[in-house]
């Protein structure tokens, strides 16, 4: 018998970003468990590279809205005429085409929310015109929907706003993605880690920040915080975040490329998004044992809150009881990390996705003539 055959999309599949790791999980999963799997991508992990058919996909160097607008055209290029049990895609732009999509983002809600680029004269007119242009194409796509289409939603979240904006798809599901497994940092590298950021003897409580620039992401409000706060400290990281103001309790170190080094020196993390459809950084937190505060625009709360890992703040309020009150359930953190994995984690994620193809491949065969039908009518 002939293994199922799976395509997955999307630009880039490998550690480059939070949707490129779930697309290679996704590809790791079906290989597995014994799926023939191919990627339309541009850039692919090397490992991943040789278990499977990569199809070259061409990105376009320069303008994003131009990249956005011909991406179905260079996706079905690198497609042809090949034909797959399965497709899934995580780029909307080829949602209809495929029999399952992820749904990680909607630019229309994000939009709406005040989250535009803000930067000041023609660049920045430049840069909102190409987001309010990207705005209309993701309208297109996500109002011709493909009623065959099992559409997976990264939260609870996503999904209401998706049906808000375009209405309930027929076939719909949250799955959120995959939390990491647990990798929790000891009492030492704990102090080491703290000691490289902060040096010896640093006694404060240590917020961890990831978002960067990013308004979106919300730094004004944590700026707006630690201006009342001294006794919290705030270690901000991420793209753009060396260019922001620092100050005597607010520590900016730029693009973070050492992750555990960075976790092990925080005692929570804070995701304080405007807009947050998941927030994958907080599954990455709490598997390293750090507890996580977050605002109510972020996916991820409700499963923080619910294994006792994280708390919601709202901003304008101070930080200072969430931050005591997560460090004063500290010894019993580990265990709720252990629930929360077994729920979220990589494996019961597979186990869903899994169902889900062969969902479809079941559905498509159910479609199809037998060879008796066919004899019979020949």
């Amino acid at each position: 018998m002939s293994r199922p055959t799976l395509c997955i999309i999307h630009e880039g599949i490998g550690e480059y970003n939070a949707i490129a790791k779930i697309a290679m999980a996704d590809a790791r999963l079906a290989l597995d468990n014994g799926w023939d799997v191919s990627c339309v991508a541009k850039r692919l992990d090397e490992d991943l590279a040789k278990r499977v058919t990569w199809l070259p996909l061409y990105v376009p160097p320069r303008l994003y809205l131009y990249k956005w607008v011909t991406a179905r055209r260079f996706i079905r290029k690198a497609l042809g005429e090949r034909k797959f049990d399965v497709i899934h895609a995580h780029q909307p732009q080829v949602a209809d085409l495929s029999d399952v999509f992820y749904c990680h983002f909607i630019s229309r809600m994000s939009w709406e929310r005040g989250c535009k680029d803000n930067r000041p004269g023609p660049r920045g007119l430049f840069m909102r015109m190409q987001e309010r242009g990207i705005l209309f194409a993701e309208d297109y796509f996500y109002r011709r929907w493909n009623p065959r289409t099992q559409m997976l939603f990264d939260s609870e979240t996503t999904r209401a706003d998706f049906a808000l904006l375009y209405g309930e798809p027929p076939l719909a599901e949250a799955l959120p993605s995959p939390m990491p497994p647990m990798n929790i940092a000891g009492a030492s590298e704990r102090r080491a880690a703290r000691e490289s950021y902060f040096g010896p003897d640093f006694q404060r409580p240590v917020l961890g920040f990831l978002g960067g620039s990013i308004v979106r992401k919300g730094f004004h409000r944590l700026r707006d915080a630690a201006a009342k706060e001294p006794q919290l400290q705030f270690l901000i990281g991420g793209s753009g975040s060396d260019q922001l103001p620092s100050s005597e309790n607010v520590k900016t170190i730029g693009l973070v490329t050492d992750l555990n080094r960075f976790y092990a020196a925080c005692d929570v993390l804070i995701v304080p998004s405007i807009y947050e459809p998941l927030g994958l950084v907080a599954f990455e937190a709490a598997a390293r044992g750090v507890p996580v505060i977050a605002t109510q625009e972020v996916g991820v709360l409700p499963h923080v809150a619910e294994f006792g890992v994280g708390v919601a703040w709202n901003p304008g309020t101070p930080l200072a009881p969430a931050v005591q009150h997560l460090l004063s359930r500290r010894d019993d953190l580990p265990q709720a990390i252990e629930r929360m994995e077994q729920a979220l984690g990589t494996e019961a994620y597979g186990r869903r996705l899994l169902k889900t193809y062969e969902t479809i491949l079941q559905a498509k065969n159910a479609r199809l003539p037998s060879m008796s039908a066919v004899t019979a009518g020949a």
